[in-house]
C-alpha cells in the first residue's frame, strides 16, 4: 500500500466492502481517522486562552468557562467583576468657568424653615453648584464678492481680487479636521460623516468632498508622521505586532505598529517577512518586546523580549494535548502565575522603596525569579523529549523570556501593542481595509496620531486642525510632542 492514498479514497465504500480490506489498509485508515478526529477537536476547543484567536469570538461556553477558570484560580476573589474595581480613582464632572451666554439660576429659600422670617435678600457666600451641559450649533459662512465695476472715466471695467482662501477648500479648518475625526478617528463610514455634517452642522458635503478632505488631511499629516517615525525610532524599548489589513483588488496587506513610551508608529506594508520589519524599525535599537514569530528573528536576541501572555495560552493548550502534554502543560502554568504575582510583588515594592529613596537594582528580581526560571527551563526540556508540542520551540528561545528581569521599565508581554492595533482590528472588521495607496497613508497616519497625542495628553482634535490649517497657509507644522517637550 503507497503512503500517499487519501482517507477521502474510502469515503464512498460500505461496510461490507471495508470487511474485505486487508488489515495493513484498514490500521492506514484507522489511524488517519484518529489523526483528523484529533485535529478537528483541537479546533473546536480553540478559543482566546488557548491560540490567538480574539476574545470577541469567543463562543457563550468559552466564556463562562474561562470564568469558572478564573474563579477557581482565585477562590478568594474569584473572577473580577464588571466595572470599577476597589481602588479605582472616582472620576467626577469638573465645574466649568463661566462665560457670556452662560445662564446661572439661584435657587433661595423665600423665608427659614423654623420660624418664618424673610430671607431673600440674604445669599449663600458658597452655594451648592450643579451644572447643566448643552451646546448651540451655529453654521457660519463666509461668502466672497467678487465685483466688477466700470470706470465712469475711461469706461475700463476692473474686478476686485479673491483672498487667497477663498480659492482653497469650501470647507474651513474646523469642519475638515471634523470630517477627518469622524471618517479616521471614530472609523465611521463616509457616507455617515456627511450624514453627521449635513444634518447636525447643517453644512452640505458629498462624499466625494470627504473623500477629498481626507486626500488633504493625508498630506497635511505626513510631517507630524515624520516627527513619530523619529521619536519612536530613538526610544529606549518598544513593543512591536502586526495584523492582516485589506488592500486595493482584494490583497492581503499587513498593518504593523510599534510602540514606545511616547510615539506609536503605524505602517501598512504589502507582506510580512522580515524586510517589512526592518522597515517599520528602522534604526531602532532599544529593548523589543515581541511574540514568537520568526519575523522578528532578525533583532538581535540580547535586545529582545517574548510575550508571556502568548506563551501561556501555549501552555493551555498543552493541556489538551493528551495525560503527558497536560501534566506539564499545567506545572508550566502554575510556574507563570507564581512568577507573574513575584513580578507584581516587587513592582510594588520598588515603587514604594524609591519614594524612599532607596534605589532598586533590577538584579534583586533576577536573583528572586532564579528558582522558578530553572522550575520551567526544566518542565520545557522534560516535555521536549516526552515530545510534547511546542516544549522544544520554547526552549530554543528561553534566554529570551527574561530580558525584562534585567532592564528596567520592561514589560514581560506584549500586551502594549496589542491594545494599539484593536482599534485598526475593529477598522478592518467594518471597512475590510483600504483600497488605495493614498487611503493606507490615510489610515496609518490617523492610528499613529491618534494613539500619540493620546500617550502626549495632546487633543486630536486640536492638533488636526492646527495641521490642516499650517497646511493651507504654508505654516511651520506643530509638534505633537509639544506637551512632552514642555
Amino acid at each position: 500500500m503507497k503512503d500517499n492514498i487519501l482517507l477521502t479514497n474510502y469515503k464512498g465504500l460500505s461496510q461490507e466492502e471495508l470487511k474485505n480490506l486487508p488489515i495493513d489498509e484498514l490500521a492506514f485508515i484507522a489511524h488517519e481517522a484518529l489523526q483528523n478526529w484529533d485535529k478537528l477537536n483541537q479546533r473546536l476547543n480553540q478559543d482566546s486562552t488557548n491560540s490567538n484567536q480574539a476574545p470577541s469570538t469567543d463562543s457563550p461556553a468559552a466564556k463562562a468557562k474561562r470564568k469558572a477558570e478564573e474563579k477557581k484560580s482565585s477562590p478568594k476573589h474569584g473572577a473580577r467583576k464588571q466595572g470599577a474595581q476597589p481602588g479605582h480613582k472616582a472620576v467626577s464632572r469638573p465645574l466649568l468657568t463661566l462665560e457670556d451666554g452662560d445662564v446661572v439660576i439661584d435657587c433661595k429659600p423665600e423665608s427659614c424653615s423654623n420660624c418664618g422670617e424673610s430671607l431673600r435678600e440674604y445669599s449663600d457666600p458658597e452655594p451648592y453648584r450643579q451644572q447643566q451641559y448643552d451646546i448651540e450649533i451655529i453654521r457660519r459662512v463666509t461668502e466672497y464678492r467678487k465685483h466688477e465695476i466700470v470706470c465712469p472715466c475711461c469706461g475700463e471695467t476692473s474686478e476686485g481680487t479673491l483672498p487667497e482662501e477663498a480659492n482653497q477648500s469650501a470647507y474651513s479648518a474646523d469642519i475638515a479636521a471634523l470630517v477627518v475625526t469622524l471618517t479616521g478617528l471614530f472609523q465611521m463610514s463616509r457616507r455617515k460623516a456627511k450624514l453627521f455634517v449635513e444634518e447636525v452642522l447643517g453644512v452640505p458635503i458629498s462624499s466625494g468632498s470627504v473623500s477629498n478632505l481626507e486626500k488633504e488631511m493625508t498630506y497635511a499629516m505626513q510631517p507630524a508622521m515624520e516627527e513619530i517615525e523619529m521619536m519612536a525610532h530613538n526610544a529606549s524599548s518598544g513593543n512591536a505586532d502586526e495584523t492582516g489589513f485589506g488592500m486595493k483588488n482584494g490583497q492581503q496587506g499587513w498593518l504593523w505598529v510599534l510602540v514606545t513610551e511616547y510615539a506609536v508608529l503605524f505602517r501598512l506594508f504589502s507582506g510580512r517577512g522580515q524586510a517589512y520589519a526592518s522597515q517599520l524599525f528602522g534604526c531602532f535599537e532599544g529593548i523589543l518586546t515581541t511574540d514568537r514569530w520568526c519575523g522578528y528573528n532578525h533583532y538581535p536576541s540580547e535586545r529582545r523580549q517574548l510575550c508571556w501572555a502568548h506563551l501561556i495560552r501555549d501552555f493551555k493548550s498543552m493541556c489538551e494535548n493528551g495525560p503527558e502534554a497536560e501534566a506539564i502543560g499545567k506545572a508550566l502554568r502554575k510556574a507563570s502565575q507564581l512568577m507573574y504575582r513575584m513580578w507584581h510583588r516587587f513592582k510594588i515594592w520598588k515603587c514604594n522603596e524609591e519614594k524612599r529613596g532607596v534605589k532598586i537594582s533590577m538584579t534583586v528580581l533576577e536573583s528572586r525569579l532564579q528558582a522558578i526560571r530553572a522550575r520551567i527551563k526544566a518542565l520545557l526540556e522534560e516535555g521536549a523529549k516526552r515530545g510534547v508540542p511546542k516544549c522544544g520551540t520554547i526552549l530554543k528561545v528561553e534566554p529570551l523570556l527574561w530580558t525584562f528581569t534585567q532592564n528596567e521599565g520592561i514589560e514581560p508581554t506584549n500586551n502594549a501593542a496589542e491594545r494599539e492595533l484593536r482599534s485598526a482590528v475593529i477598522w478592518k472588521k467594518r471597512s475590510l481595509g483600504v483600497e488605495s495607496e493614498r487611503g493606507g497613508r490615510y489610515a496609518e497616519s490617523t492610528l499613529s496620531i491618534w494613539a500619540t497625542s493620546q500617550r502626549n495628553g495632546v487633543s486630536p482634535i486640536v492638533f488636526l486642525r492646527e495641521l490642516i490649517h499650517c497646511y493651507r497657509s504654508n505654516a511651520p507644522t506643530p509638534s505633537i510632542f509639544s506637551v512632552f517637550k514642555k
